[in-house]
């Protein structure tokens, strides 16, 4: 989300036209803020007054507290195989804290290796939701985390659901828990790299490849193989 710009004012103006034009800014730069389903900012600047305005006009404007904001979180983590690959998805509060976070996935129903193994040849049953370790900062490889709009959040979270109801099973090729991340940032009209990589990997270059280009594509999962610590939280 950006902010919208706001037009400046003459001084010769009249003071009952300058506090009109102040209100119309106010609305028009609400009614321009970005609908597409994403926002790739983690952490989006606040609004600031206009430069003309007074101490009351910004004691005016100025929130009570901040609103409540809604994301999802692009996630793998470390495992004794190639690791896992998932989202996490939820409410921030005025701190960027985490509120009552849920985890949307697929991976083999059991807790045994054994299905895992077998899911390597064969479509195996699945489970969905979290799984042992993915809300613990320690074990994460690799995170990017979109705000998203309520309206968008509530659609993309539909489809979390309708996603995890229709896929009752979990193959290491056919459909892992790449594939499920994957179709949930092509719901959300993002570029996805291949599923065929490590869940590392895959977070680090579904970032690159929406984040401006600010970042390059990577081959190697460098904290899945002890080579870069844990990344840190998103505050």
């Amino acid at each position: 989300m950006q902010d919208s710009p706001r037009n400046s004012h003459g001084l010769a103006l009249a003071a009952g036209f300058c506090a009109l034009a102040i209100t119309l800014g106010v609305h028009s730069a609400a009614a321009a803020q970005s609908t597409g389903v994403v926002a790739v900012s983690a952490k989006p600047e606040a609004s600031a007054p206009p430069a003309h305005a007074g101490r009351a006009t910004a004691a005016r404007t100025k929130p009570d507290k901040p609103a409540i904001r809604y994301f999802i979180e692009f996630r793998s983590r470390n495992a004794l195989s190639y690791g896992h690959a998932y989202v996490v998805y939820g409410r921030l509060d005025a701190h960027g804290k985490m509120i009552d976070p849920q985890v949307g996935g697929i991976h083999p129903a059991s807790e045994s290796t054994i299905p895992y193994m077998v899911g390597h040849l064969v479509p195996v049953p699945a489970e969905h939701g979290a799984t042992d370790g993915d809300l613990e900062d320690q074990y994460v490889s690799a995170r990017y985390r979109v705000i998203l709009s309520e309206a968008d959040y509530n659609r993309v979270v539909a489809y979390i659901k309708e996603l995890e109801a229709s896929t009752p099973v979990w193959h290491a090729v056919i459909y892992s828990c790449i594939s499920f991340v994957s179709d949930v940032a092509k719901f959300m009209g993002m570029h996805t790299p291949p599923t065929g990589m490590y869940p590392e990997v895959f977070i680090n270059n579904l970032r690159a490849m929406n984040n401006g280009g600010d970042e390059e594509l990577t081959l190697i999962p460098r904290v899945q193989w002890g080579l870069a610590p844990a990344p840190p939280p998103v505050e």
